[in-house]
């Protein structure tokens, strides 16, 4: 839906001054005359002079259309703003000083939210733990306290970040020509040209492509992996969750698809029991369509089509944003804030729904042993999936080998969110249980939980566990994964392993709404590795980054009478 409205000016290159003297600098979209409105801060790190503001969902010509002073603020160190870009440093404070400087502005009313995705889906979360006096709501879309997403659970690393950074670097020449020298930029395409050699780099602590000199940013990742098991250092940055502190209701929103989809649930989940004001607790929201992570909110992925209603403008997410802002900004009631706290697209179905929890209180969990003959190891193997607990029978091995892991990507060029999983699962370390087919429709919506009963040969691994769809012609898409370290198996205090002692993991594999058309099945895929999403376990049991020296791994996953381990689905009644 295209929205008319007031006329618009714009103004360019705002400064703004941080506490410390930092300039920001900002675009600022506004009704093109001289009464007050409310404003709507969006702090990115992706260039407040790329067409992002002006696509997607935030439409900024169109929200200002409206009556609102739409910023785009370029974050320190990114675009035309002044200092070094830290995803750890100054995230509250610029955020309180961004706030609150808008509000003193005659143009505005004094009443600020905030909006964006990602990096600034987490900038909102840092400004909105310091608490501006102005700020009034937030939309923290697509985002988490403590992925960046360099941290995918307590402890474990993802060496990729060094390729977002470059980026950056990259895009701010646009503004400073000679941000980079040209042996810096030489040595940045040289580790480029061969980045599995570069991912593959043993101690992660040495790889090239994160200790080039003169890089902005890079400083944050050697700084990251040195402090990835600190827990004072992560909440001194900001990357621990801080539901307590914020007191602004937040609208949030993510896509089946996006792989921090499962942290933005979380989060919902945070801010309605454990938020900082009852206005929070009460009145956030919670969206989920059928999106991949970023801006565009597409209905179709990677050939896959959703319907007339599954893209952002299909669903009206930028009216739907203005509706929050309404509300929020202006105290005009509405629809959208007094409904349903809860919207979820049910793929399959391509259908939207209101929901007033998650779980979903009407869900029935049911609970698919694993069998097998003893070797369920590859698409050929003899593992199963059944409502029939175990009684006596073989473990299932299989060895993991740090050298040789699994890829969390199948490397299919035109797929790589939406893939057939097969190519991954002819691996003779992937051990792999089907169901068989449903003999009608089911919906399977709600979290996907795994309990394993397994053991190492080593004191310390991983276990990832990952949940497909199986289509009646065989191919195999994946639903939702998780990667467990043994050591954190049980929180942020390590314990390792005893070799050969079996031990049982709760997995939270992910969250889900899904309608499964007769025929259709259900697999889950074991294996010990996602690489290069998160960094190899070498099986010693040493510091994550500092080795270089790595031991194979002798893995059983048990199933019988004494350690029945089960995929527990959620499934929702008709």
């Amino acid at each position: 839906m295209v929205r008319t409205g007031m006329n618009v000016k714009i103004m360019y290159n705002v400064p703004m001054p941080m506490r410390d003297g930092t300039i920001l600098y900002a675009n600022i979209y506004r009704p093109d005359d001289n009464k007050k409105y409310p404003a709507i801060l969006n702090r990115t790190p992706y260039l407040k002079d790329a067409d992002v503001p002006l696509i997607g969902y935030i439409r900024a010509l169109e929200i200002a259309g409206q009556g609102y002073n739409v910023v785009i603020q370029d974050v320190r160190g990114a675009g035309f703003s002044e200092g070094v870009i830290d995803p750890a440093g100054c995230q509250a404070e610029d955020g309180y000083d961004s706030v609150e400087w808008i509000a003193a502005q005659d143009w505005c009313d004094g009443n600020v939210g905030m909006v964006g995705e990602s990096y600034h889906g987490y900038s909102q979360l840092a400004a909105a733990q310091a608490r501006p006096p102005h700020l009034k709501a937030i939309c923290p879309f697509q985002t988490s306290w403590t992925k960046f997403p360099a941290i995918y659970s307590f402890g474990v690393f993802s060496n990729v970040l060094f390729g977002w950074i470059y980026d950056q670097a990259f895009k701010r020449m646009q503004y400073f020509p000679d941000l980079l020298s040209k042996e810096t930029i030489d040595k940045m395409r040289e580790c480029l040209k061969d980045m599995d050699r570069q991912l593959r780099w043993l101690p992660i602590k040495d790889m090239p492509a994160a200790n080039i000199l003169g890089v902005p940013g890079l400083d944050f990742q050697r700084k990251l992996l040195e402090n990835i098991e600190n827990v004072e250092y992560l909440k001194k940055i900001g990357r621990w969750e801080a539901f307590e502190k914020v007191e602004v209701p937040c609208l949030n929103l993510t896509g089946w698809y996006d792989f921090l989809k499962d942290q933005t649930i979380y989060n919902y989940n945070g801010f309605r029991t454990r938020g900082g004001s009852q206005v929070c607790r009460d009145n956030s929201k919670l969206i989920v369509g059928p999106w991949s992570h970023g801006h565009e909110l597409s209905g179709n992925i990677e050939g896959v089509d959703f319907g007339e209603q599954g893209s952002g403008r299909g669903a009206d997410i930028t009216g739907k944003l203005i509706a929050w802002f309404d509300y929020w900004l202006k105290g005009k009631d509405n629809e959208f804030v007094s409904g349903a706290p809860i919207k979820l697209f049910i793929l399959g179905d391509n259908v939207w729904r209101d929901e007033y929890e998650w779980p979903l209180k009407r869900t029935e969990y049911v609970s698919y042993y694993l069998h097998s003959h003893g070797h369920a190891n590859t698409l050929d193997g003899n593992g199963w999936l059944s409502t029939e607990k175990p009684e006596q029978e073989y473990c299932d091995q299989y060895l993991y080998d740090p050298s040789n892991p699994c890829y969390s990507s199948t490397g299919d060029p035109h797929h790589f969110l939406i893939q057939d999983q097969r190519p991954n699962e002819r691996r003779e370390d992937v051990l792999v249980y089907t169901t068989e087919p449903f003999t009608e429709d089911v919906e399977i919506t709600g979290p996907i939980t795994v309990e394993l009963y397994a053991s190492s040969s080593a004191v310390d691994t991983d276990f990832v566990c990952k949940v497909c769809d199986v289509h009646p012609d065989g191919k195999s898409y994946s639903m939702c994964m998780k990667l467990v370290r043994a050591r954190y198996r049980n929180g942020i205090e390590p314990e390792f392993l005893t070799p050969g002692k079996v031990y049982r993991y709760t997995i939270e594999v992910g969250n889900i709404a899904m309608k499964l058309k007769k025929g259709h099945a259900i697999r889950l895929d074991i294996t010990s590795s996602l690489f290069p999403d998160a960094d190899r376990n070498l099986n010693t049991g040493g510091r994550v980054g500092y080795e270089s020296e790595y031991k194979v791994a002798h893995q059983c996953i048990f199933h019988n009478a004494e350690y029945p381990s089960r995929l527990i689905l959620p499934f929702i009644p008709y």
